[in-house]
C-alpha cells in the first residue's frame, strides 16, 4: 500500500496563515489608536486616579474628603451645571493650570496644577498635554442626563 503525501505547495498557504495569526495575536494592541481623544482620555484617568480623585471622587461617585473649606464639583457635571453642550475646554484648561485665574473669582483649594507640573520639571508643552489628557478624560466621563 502506498501512503502519498501532499505536495508541498499544498503547506505553504497554511504556514503563513498560522504564522499571520501568529502574528495578529501577539502584536494587536486592542485600545484605542495612538493620538486619539480615547487614547488620551485613557492616560488623563491615570492622572486623575493620581491627582484629582482624592478630592472630586471617581467615576461620578463623591469623594470622601471632608476637610475642604468647599466641596469639590462634582465633575461629571460640567456641561450641565454651566447650561452648554459643547465642553468648555479653554475654560477648564485655564482652571486646571490656575497659573492665570483673577484673584476675584476668590480663594482656590484646588492646587495649582501648572505651577506643579512646572516645578516637576515640564516645560509648556508637557503641560499642555498633562492639561489635555486631563480634559480628554473630563469630556469621556460628563452625565448630560
Amino acid at each position: 500500500m502506498k501512503i502519498t503525501s501532499r505536495p508541498k505547495t499544498f503547506w505553504i498557504p497554511l504556514i503563513l496563515l498560522f504564522g499571520f495569526l501568529i502574528q495578529m495575536n501577539t502584536s494587536c494592541d486592542f485600545g484605542p489608536p495612538e493620538g486619539s481623544r480615547a487614547k488620551q482620555a485613557e492616560r488623563g484617568k491615570l492622572i486623575f486616579e493620581k491627582q484629582c480623585k482624592s478630592c472630586h471622587g471617581m467615576d461620578g461617585v463623591a469623594a470622601t474628603v471632608d476637610t475642604l473649606e468647599t466641596k469639590a464639583k462634582d465633575l461629571t457635571r460640567i456641561n450641565k451645571r454651566r447650561k452648554v453642550t459643547t465642553f468648555p475646554i479653554e475654560k477648564i484648561a485655564r482652571y486646571i493650570d490656575g497659573r492665570n485665574l483673577v484673584k476675584a473669582h476668590g480663594p482656590r483649594e484646588m492646587p495649582v496644577w501648572g505651577e506643579v507640573y512646572k516645578q516637576e520639571g515640564m516645560d509648556e508643552t508637557e503641560i499642555k498635554g498633562r492639561k489635555g489628557e486631563l480634559i480628554a478624560y473630563l469630556m469621556s466621563i460628563q452625565d448630560y442626563e
